[in-house]
C-alpha cells in the first residue's frame, strides 16, 4: 500500500493533468486538503513537495501553491535533428535557423576555456576523463522568446587545436565547421545521442528554468571526418547541448534497417508466444 502522501499526490496530479486544476489555479489551502483527506499538514506538505519536484506546482510567497504550465498540457516544441545551412553557416534543424547568440552575464557571447572534459564526452573523444581540452561555451536562443534557448559546450579534440590553433579564438564567418572543412577539403559528418538529467544551478539560471526539479534534455553531437581508404574516422569535436525538457523534444526520422526493407516477409511467429529472448 502506498504512503498517504503519495496517494494525495496521485489524486492532485490527476486533477491537474485532466484540466480540473488549470495552469495558474491556486490549490486549496493546506488545512483544507488535510481535512479532506484526514491527514496532518506534514503529510500534505510531502505531497506538495513531490508535485513540486515533478514541475507540476509551484509555491508563490504568501499566496500558496499554484499549478504551473507543464508539457502534459502544453505541446512541446519539436527540435528536428538534422544539419542545415544558410548564409551564416551550419545550424541544427529548421526550428533554430533564426536563433542567435545570447550573451552570458557580463556580456561575452562565447567563452573559450581550457577545462577538464566530462567523462562521457571524454569517452566520445577517446581521451581520459578529466583531460584538459579547449571548450567553446555559448548560449543560443530565440530572440522573440527568452525561454527558448540552449547551452552549447563545444569540446575540441586536441589534434584540432594543434593543427588549427585559430579555433581557440575568433573562428570567422561560418564558424568552426567551415574552418575544418576548408582545412580538410572534405565534408564533415555528425551523429547524436539524447538523454536527460537534472540541471545544475548554473545551467538552470542560464536556461531561465524554474527550480522545480524539471530535467534538461541533453544532446551529445559528435562531429567527425568519416573513415576514408586506410584512414580511420577522425573526431574533431563533441558538442554538449542542453535545453529544457519541459519546452523541447527531439524529433528525427525513423528509417528502415536492412532487415526491414520492403516488401517484407510474412511474420512466422506469434509475439505473445515467443520466448523472452525474441520479443522486442
Amino acid at each position: 500500500m502506498s504512503p498517504r502522501y503519495e496517494e494525495i499526490a496521485r489524486d492532485l496530479r490527476e486533477r491537474i493533468t485532466s484540466g480540473e486544476y488549470l495552469p495558474g489555479t491556486a490549490l486549496p489551502l493546506m488545512r483544507d486538503v488535510a481535512a479532506q483527506y484526514g491527514v496532518s499538514d506534514i503529510t500534505v506538505r510531502r505531497a506538495w513537495q513531490m508535485l513540486t519536484r515533478e514541475g507540476l506546482i509551484e509555491s508563490r510567497r504568501r499566496a500558496g501553491m499554484f499549478v504551473r504550465e507543464h508539457p502534459d498540457r502544453v505541446r512541446l516544441t519539436v527540435r528536428t535533428r538534422q544539419m542545415e545551412r544558410d548564409e551564416l553557416g551550419y545550424y541544427s534543424g529548421p526550428e533554430s535557423q533564426h536563433w542567435r547568440a545570447v550573451p552570458y552575464p557580463g556580456g561575452d557571447e562565447t567563452r573559450v576555456d581550457s577545462a577538464p572534459v566530462p567523462a562521457d564526452v571524454a569517452d566520445a573523444l577517446g581521451v581520459e576523463p578529466g583531460a584538459e581540452l579547449t571548450v567553446r561555451r555559448r548560449i543560443v536562443g530565440d530572440p522573440a522568446i527568452p525561454e527558448h534557448r540552449q547551452l552549447a559546450d563545444s569540446w575540441i579534440a586536441e589534434w584540432v587545436t594543434e593543427e588549427l590553433p585559430s579555433l581557440a579564438g575568433d573562428t570567422g564567418l561560418g564558424g568552426m565547421y567551415d574552418r575544418l572543412e576548408e582545412w580538410a577539403k572534405r565534408p564533415l559528418e555528425w551523429r547524436e545521442e539524447a538523454s536527460a538529467r537534472i540541471p545544475d544551478p548554473d545551467e538552470a539560471r542560464n536556461l531561465l528554468m524554474p527550480n522545480t526539479g524539471v530535467p534538461i534534455l541533453r544532446v551529445i553531437r559528435v562531429t567527425y571526418f568519416p573513415a576514408r581508404g586506410r584512414k580511420p574516422e577522425r573526431i574533431a569535436e563533441v558538442q554538449d547541448i542542453r535545453m529544457s525538457a519541459e519546452i523541447f523534444s527531439v524529433g528525427y526520422p525513423l528509417s528502415r534497417g536492412s532487415t526491414a526493407k520492403w516488401p517484407v516477409a510474412p511474420a512466422s511467429s506469434d509475439y505473445y508466444k515467443a520466448s523472452d529472448s525474441t520479443k522486442k
